[in-house]
């Protein structure tokens, strides 16, 4: 199964007040983590329903910060040297991994989730996954967060 999402850098503006409303509760949440989510979507009148559909899918970008810092999954097969390509790949790119985790394989295949520091990196973020996609025995990327 092919992951096609696309990602977006928009203007806070344009947001559906749901949206606003999400970010809103998740800076809540990393401020007060103690805090219950049914007590922080409250504070802002949005449904829990409303929270667990976008706050997955929505990531604040900081125009102060001078690092850029992506989670990555990938769904692969447990074939001998695809974990070297992959990073062997994302250093050709001037990436450099921070944190890596691969899990046991089951029924030979296995996943591969990583940090990296993307500042350096040329390529753009739908450019750096539509390319790992391309790696032969990478069956699935997701991008799973990004600080910018």
């Amino acid at each position: 199964m092919a992951d096609n999402k696309k990602y977006y850098l928009i203007r806070e503006d344009v947001l559906p007040e749901s949206i606003k409303k999400t970010l809103k509760v998740k800076e809540l949440l990393d401020n007060e983590p103690h805090l219950a989510i049914f007590d922080a979507v409250k504070r802002f009148d949005l449904s829990r329903s409303a929270f667990y559909k976008y706050k997955d899918t929505i990531f604040p970008v900081d125009d102060l910060s001078s690092e850029r810092h992506m989670t990555i999954l990938l769904h692969v097969d447990d074939t001998v040297g695809l974990l070297s390509r992959v990073l062997e790949f994302i250093a050709l790119e001037q990436g450099s991994v921070l944190t890596i985790h691969q899990s046991l394989p089951i029924k030979d295949k296995t996943t591969i989730t990583m940090t990296l520091n993307a500042t350096s990196m040329d390529a753009t973020i739908n450019g750096l996954l539509d390319q790992l996609k391309q790696l032969d025995g990478v069956n699935q990327v997701q991008l799973i967060g990004v600080t910018m």
